[in-house]
């Protein structure tokens, strides 16, 4: 075996086929290097998803009575859901790798006969995603944690100060292995595209399978693009010589710039957006990029997180040098836990697009980071899930006037 086929840790894997013969040859194979599990039946599959947490699930489209395969995996989300998911099928059905890919969180697909050097490097391959994730997610409660303490230490002697600077070295080592897991989150999106031409090279497709396959493309690149992104935007504002390049700016014409194109993508959706930029906003220092930033990742979120029919409402004002910009929607609202929780890095909340957008953890991490670039607040208020919700920022800006005084 090479080294391009091996995994760093011993894999787990569970196999469902209606074929006993077929489960014992993969038994055979595969478990010389993974503990492996077979069934013939989905109730005994969900069973062993849910005790077993397997790194990856494999099984075969059609499963006899009852749910095929695509249902199955589906169905394995919830019980396992930080397991890979591989479909196997003797069948060229368009329609069912399109169901797959959406439904499913498929990973793979691979044809009848099974090339088991193929799905052994594929095996491989998604197994040590799997197990980086679950690094990262126990990263991610140490992370919690050690906030936590580091919040119940700040007020005590020097003897707890150097404790609390051990835990902020283990912070950053922390945060450099979740960054490094988020790059293996573009796994997901890569392998969608892949699939993708996979299937425009088999061709036979109609104009509905391209346009939805297109839209499958669209969907993954998006994704990594705004991960890439962001990610990007995080590693230079987070560098300690990084800061504000300030210039003239009239906030009238900014925010009415950076409002205009949410129009659009709002009535995509059926919402009502509406903004309140009095035009009399007048000429002040700012760092134009940082800014757009902030109202960028403000807006975008009340369009993902309010559903249809939903209203959206923009306000500026201007007064004795200070910004107060809000975004309010009628949105999924936020729990008491989400608000404590918004700004962290890589934090998803419990709500989640009501569009399939996609997010990253990291749009209102950007924003804080900007806000406290110019020593300004931001305010959350939320009566709770369902219940809309409304970002409050106030900013200290130089009025242009006080510049030449």
């Amino acid at each position: 075996m090479s080294d391009t086929t091996q995994t760093s840790h011993r894999p787990t894997l569970l196999f469902i086929d209606d074929e006993r013969d077929f489960l014992t040859t993969l038994n055979d194979y595969f478990g010389q290097f993974a503990d492996v599990f077979t069934t013939d039946n989905v109730e005994d599959g969900f069973a062993l998803a849910k005790s077993k947490q397997p790194d990856v699930i494999i099984s075969d489209l059609r499963l006899g009575e009852g749910l095929n395969g695509i249902e199955f995996l589906e169905k394995t989300i919830e019980l396992s859901p930080e397991s890979e998911r591989i479909l196997i099928t003797a069948y060229g059905d368009i329609h069912s790798m399109i169901s797959a890919i959406n439904r499913a969180r498929l990973s793979y697909y691979l044809n009848k006969p099974v090339d088991f050097y193929q799905l052994k490097m594929a095996v491989h391959q998604l197994a040590d995603v799997t197990h980086l994730r679950r690094q990262n997610n126990e990263l991610l409660n140490t992370l919690r944690t050690t906030n936590l303490e580091l919040a119940e230490t700040v007020e005590v002697r020097n003897e707890e100060l150097k404790q609390a600077y051990s835990h902020l070295q283990e912070l950053q080592k922390t945060r450099e292995q979740m960054v490094r897991t988020a790059v293996h989150d573009l796994k997901t999106p890569i392998g969608n595209l892949e699939l993708v031409l996979n299937e425009f090279e088999r061709g036979g497709y109609e104009d509905e399978d391209f346009k939805e396959l297109v839209s499958i493309a669209r969907t993954s690149t998006a994704i990594m693009r705004t991960l890439v992104e962001d990610m990007l935007t995080v590693a230079v504002m987070s560098q300690p010589q990084f800061g504000l390049t300030e210039d003239i700016c009239n906030l009238y014409e900014f925010f009415m710039l950076v409002i205009e194109p949410f129009y659009k993508t709002a009535a995509n959706k059926n919402i009502t957006l509406s903004a309140e930029i009095p035009s009399d906003l007048p000429d002040v220092m700012i760092d134009p990029a940082q800014l757009r930033q902030l109202a960028l990742n403000l807006i975008s979120n009340a369009i993902k997180y309010t559903p249809n029919g939903g209203k959206i409402s923009i306000k500026t004002a201007f007064h004795d040098s200070v910004l107060v910009f809000t975004v309010s929607d009628t949105g999924l609202g936020m729990t008491p836990e989400d608000k404590r929780n918004a700004f962290q890095e890589f934090r998803k909340l419990s709500a989640r697009p009501t569009g399939n957008e996609s997010s990253t953890g990291l749009g209102l991490f950007i924003v804080k980071k900007v806000v406290d670039m110019y020593h300004g607040t931001i305010d959350i208020f939320s009566e709770g899930q369902g219940k809309g919700t409304t970002f409050a920022v106030t900013l200290y800006l130089k009025p242009v006037i006080d510049e030449f005084e």
